[in-house]
């Protein structure tokens, strides 16, 4: 007896460090296999789930309704992911405290969200109906993801001492958050020197995310063994599993009133983590929809934010050592609190005569006294106006006879026929089964970081190789719409027959008549006022801060990325690490 409280003390005694090299070499290993699954699912988590999907769902839906609503469909996409884990999630952990089944649970969600993300792949290879096919593919890609957080967190109370658990988790979210940066400037290079069209890009960026996700979360799987159960049951069946699930999970509700400071922590868990997932999940969304961002900025400056966080994180880890857990994760709240309320008043400043802020650029070129257009970020003009919705109808309507809205210009920017669309995610499913494939023999060979560079060889070539029968024609190529200095003047004219649209035009150069001629629709993002209830916090910044220090949106999105950069891993990190001090170590 006496011999054990003397370790128990000593244990006490020891920094999370020293209880983590105390470890025995297979303790060691099976925590560093879990470290590595952080690594993998970042992938989905930063690159799909944060950077792409967000802003992608956006546009596609604000291209084919005509509107600027794309922000709110993917919210409620993206509650109704989230909603159906909170329905199934916690009826799995019952069943994965009574039974050794971690590990299985793990893995079937880990593999839903592997072939749903591949799949997102071939979702702009839909056409108009692309944004439906999207959403339909992120609701089960976020479940496996969600679901297999949900059971990956169960795993750590196993794997160190309960005083090491901010330390495990800290390092957990840096780990993910360094793994996810690795491979969101790998899709930074693709977006923006790869010679391939931007469907095509985006195909590699989700099937390399979901290829990610899978070779590094193959390690835990690997090294990471199967928790052990301390009152473990057979195995009932289905029908009978699912019944007793529920019914435990009704139980624990009824009782965790009597354990007062683990039921705070829920309901203000649940009260301030949504707060945070939707600052995370929405940013992208917000950017695109909203502040109208340059897409590629958006994934530059996300990528930012996760290389600020992963020092951050250890930094609020060991915070968390010296003046405890609730502190860190209190000073990480108040940050992410004035993040929030300081990026709703974030607002473009006006246009004036910034040229290359407007969506359509008419530019003189005097060798043909011709005005030549060129659309935001080198979009088409299908890339930013609907051919056939209501709702950019008035815009269509007003200047149809100076720009090409016509059906074939829509088709042949996107709109394929579905049967094109399943051809798409046919070739990207046999792709990312054979590269899988391979990659999974490699690893299981040992091949160290050979078989890594073989890979990554393998990869690169399966993407070139599709890339050839992707390449278009130079014929099908866009060109270049004109107009003569009549023209222009006819559609300055048209500037009077309508105001309800989203979009701003402006001519530069040529005769003084025509030369600086704007138009900015009501719906613009520069346009604060809208009828919203908060108009006037954005206003007010704009009008004080914002303009008269120049700080321009993309400016202020970097504060709000710095800022969230800071407290981002912290805040979950520390959520993980006091639910896992506070909830026994029996109950996932």
């Amino acid at each position: 007896m006496a011999t054990t409280v003397n370790a128990s003390s000593a244990n006490s005694e020891m920094t999370a460090k020293e209880l983590i090299n105390g470890m025995s070499p297979d303790e060691k290993e099976a925590l560093k296999g879990w470290y590595w699954y952080d690594w993998a699912n970042q992938a989905y988590a930063l690159t799909v789930m944060t950077v792409i999907v967000p802003a992608l769902m956006a546009n596609l839906y604000n291209t084919a309704t005509g509107t600027q609503g794309g922000a709110g469909f993917y919210a409620l996409i993206y509650g109704i992911a989230m909603l159906m884990v909170a329905v199934t999630a916690p009826a799995l952990g019952v069943i994965a405290d009574r039974m050794p089944i971690k590990k299985k649970l793990l893995f079937w969600y880990t593999l839903a969200g592997i072939i749903f993300c591949a799949a997102m792949g071939a979702a702009p290879y839909f056409g108009s109906k692309a944004y439906m096919v999207l959403a339909m593919m992120y609701v089960f890609g976020s479940i496996g993801f969600s679901g297999g957080n949900t059971i990956y967190y169960a795993f750590m109370p196993y794997l160190a001492p309960k005083k090491a658990m901010d330390h495990v988790s800290s390092w957990g979210y840096a780990y993910g958050f360094l793994g996810g940066s690795i491979l969101l400037l790998f899709h930074l290079i693709v977006l923006l020197l790869s010679p391939w069209d931007s469907d095509f890009n985006l195909a590699v960026v989700f099937v390399t995310s979901a290829l990610w996700w899978w070779g590094w979360g193959a390690l835990m799987f690997f090294k990471t063994p199967e928790p052990e159960i301390m009152n473990e049951m057979a195995y009932p069946g289905f029908v009978e599993s699912t019944k007793f699930a529920y019914k435990q999970v009704w139980q624990t509700l009824k009782e965790i009133r009597r354990f007062r400071v683990l039921f705070l922590f829920i309901i203000a868990y649940l009260l301030f983590y949504d707060g945070v997932n939707t600052i995370n999940g929405m940013a992208s969304a917000f950017a695109e929809s909203v502040l109208r961002i340059n897409p590629v900025m958006n994934i530059a400056l996300l990528l930012t934010v996760n290389f600020v966080a992963v020092p951050m994180s250890i930094v609020f880890g060991k915070l968390a050592d010296v003046k405890g857990t609730k502190f860190s994760l209190m000073l990480a709240l108040l940050i992410y609190c004035f993040a929030a309320v300081a990026a709703v008043g974030f607002a473009p400043l006006e246009l004036k005569d910034d040229h290359e802020r407007y969506d359509f650029q008419y530019e003189y070129d005097e060798s043909t006294n011709q005005y030549n257009l060129t659309m935001l970020y080198g979009k088409e003009v299908s890339g930013w106006v609907s051919a056939d919705s209501e709702g950019d109808k008035a815009f269509r309507d007003a200047f149809g006879d100076y720009v090409e809205f016509s059906e074939e210009e829509s088709e042949s920017e996107g709109a394929f026929s579905y049967l094109e669309g399943m051809s798409a995610l046919l070739v990207i499913g046999v792709a990312t089964l054979g590269v899988g494939g391979s990659m999974m023999f490699i690893l299981r060979k040992g091949s160290g970081w050979k078989g890594m560079i073989a890979i990554f060889l393998i990869t690169l070539i399966v993407m070139f190789g599709l890339s050839a029968l992707t390449e278009e024609d130079e014929s099908s190529q866009s060109e270049v719409y004109s107009l003569t200095e009549d023209e222009a003047r006819g559609m300055i004219r048209a500037y009077d027959n309508v105001s309800d649209h989203r979009f701003s035009i402006h001519f530069l150069g040529g005769p003084s008549d025509i030369d600086g001629k704007a138009e900015v629709g009501d719906g613009h993002p520069t346009k604060l006022d809208q009828g919203g209830y908060l108009d006037w916090w954005p206003t007010l910044l704009r009008t004080y801060v914002w303009a008269p220090l120049g700080i321009s949106v993309s400016l202020q999105y970097i504060i709000l990325g710095f800022l969230v950069g800071c407290v981002m891993g912290a805040a979950g990190a520390q959520s993980r690490s006091m639910f896992t001090m506070l909830i026994p170590k029996s109950r996932t």
